[in-house]
């Protein structure tokens, strides 16, 4: 545990105003999936003029990572915090680039889902540079492209075999202290039929007749759930997503796509998953000869090839890990009470940092995350200004 004095030492280098202000200007920087560039090399300047050491790696085609570390006496790196740096689209959101205040929150594309988690993130470095407080140990802050879809930016950290003692995910989490996550496979069933005039359909062979009975019999599987010890009950779903077949209203349908979003628990793989819905698939086809269809992983918004054959698979630290402990104590120094503990029903990029890096790992961030991705997506500032001071208290329980 640091001493008090050391804590108040860095929490006084925090200036609400200055975070405020820097998440602001970030959501402001215009960074949908596929653009991340600008706003990489904004924030590349901005912590090397902190003094961090900073590393900006193109991962695809101008999509830039940026790694900062700040040097501990000893090599090694004590804490990691991850974020990432690209959006989903505007869609109908007004004002996106806005980062305007509303009753007390942060307005704009990205404010929530999470340029916030990553602002407050860099503020609490800021924060511990400003004290002057030497670290025993690294601090790093890795800011990466595409969690919004074929997470190349993460794939580039275990590329590069980055290493930590422990790492913070900076999603918004509520304040919630998450330690789980699930996986999720996203599946594209083609079933084929025989096309024939809708006048007549007897003489061919419905696709999306077979696809409805395949459906249905999806929402009959037994799905797994797992206990984890001070976490809760963790269950595994199959979402029925996007269904696509035909070519008029008056042909028989000879093809039909149907895309699943099957979220896997704890003990579930993709290749698990997928040989239980082949086999659903087989037992259909033994029942139904006409019944013909073909599995594979795949989503609209996906075509590079070593994302699909890894999967996005769930993760799980213990509660008793040390950057679990040290969120603990931090928010509860900050707070006044114990943080609440818990998993997600999404996926996140804790997944890379656990299973392919061995990096001990939590979710603990600003922002609700009903609001991410929406219309009406704005950030807490009560929240962005506690998770800053966390995050600091946790960088020091780490890197000391």
């Amino acid at each position: 545990m640091i001493d008090t004095s050391t804590q108040e030492r860095v929490l006084r280098r925090i200036d609400d105003r200055e975070v405020v202000a820097f998440t602001q200007e970030m959501v402001r920087l215009e960074s949908q999936n596929g653009n991340e560039g600008p706003i990489a090399r904004w924030l590349a300047d901005r912590l090397a003029q902190m003094g961090m050491e900073v590393r900006l790696t193109d991962v695809h085609r101008g999509r830039l990572n940026v790694v900062g570390v700040l040097p501990g006496r000893e090599a090694g790196i004590g804490l990691l915090f991850h974020g990432h740096t690209d959006t989903v689209p505007f869609l109908n959101m007004e004002n996106p680039l806005s980062g305007e205040i509303v009753d007390g929150c942060i307005w704009g594309r990205g404010a929530c889902d999470q340029k916030g988690g990553l602002a407050a993130s860099i503020m609490a470095v800021q924060a511990v540079v400003r004290a002057g407080i030497p670290l025993r140990k690294g601090l790093t802050v890795a800011a990466v492209v595409d969690e919004e879809s074929e997470h190349r930016g993460s794939y580039a950290l275990v590329e590069q075999g980055i290493r930590a003692d422990g790492a913070i995910v900076t999603e918004p989490s509520g304040l919630r202290l998450v330690l789980a996550c699930k996986g999720t496979v996203p599946i594209r069933i083609t079933f084929r039929g025989k096309v024939a005039h809708g006048a007549t359909p007897w003489l061919g062979v419905n696709a999306i007749e077979k696809a409805a009975k395949a459906v249905l019999a999806l929402g009959e599987l037994p799905l797994r759930a797992v206990d984890l010890p001070g976490l809760g009950t963790m269950r595994g779903s199959i979402n029925v997503g996007l269904i696509k077949g035909g070519t008029a209203y008056n042909n028989v349908a000879h093809e039909c796509s149907v895309f699943l979003d099957r979220r896997m628990v704890p003990g579930e793989t993709q290749a698990t998953c997928l040989a239980e819905i082949r086999q659903l698939l087989d037992r259909l086809a033994a029942e139904d000869p006409h019944l013909r269809a073909a599995l594979e992983v795949d989503r609209p918004d996906w075509e590079w090839e070593p994302i699909k054959r890894r999967g996005l698979n769930p993760a799980v630290t213990p509660p008793d890990a040390a950057v679990a402990q040290a969120l603990m104590q931090a928010h509860r120094a900050v707070v006044g009470e114990p943080v609440e503990l818990g998993y997600t029903n999404g996926y996140m990029d804790m997944d890379f940092l656990v299973n392919d890096l061995g990096i001990p790992t939590a979710n603990y961030g600003p922002g609700d995350l009903a609001l991410a991705h929406s219309d009406h997506e704005r950030l807490d500032i009560g929240e962005l200004l506690t998770a800053t001071r966390v995050y600091a208290l946790a960088a020091l329980e780490m890197c000391l």
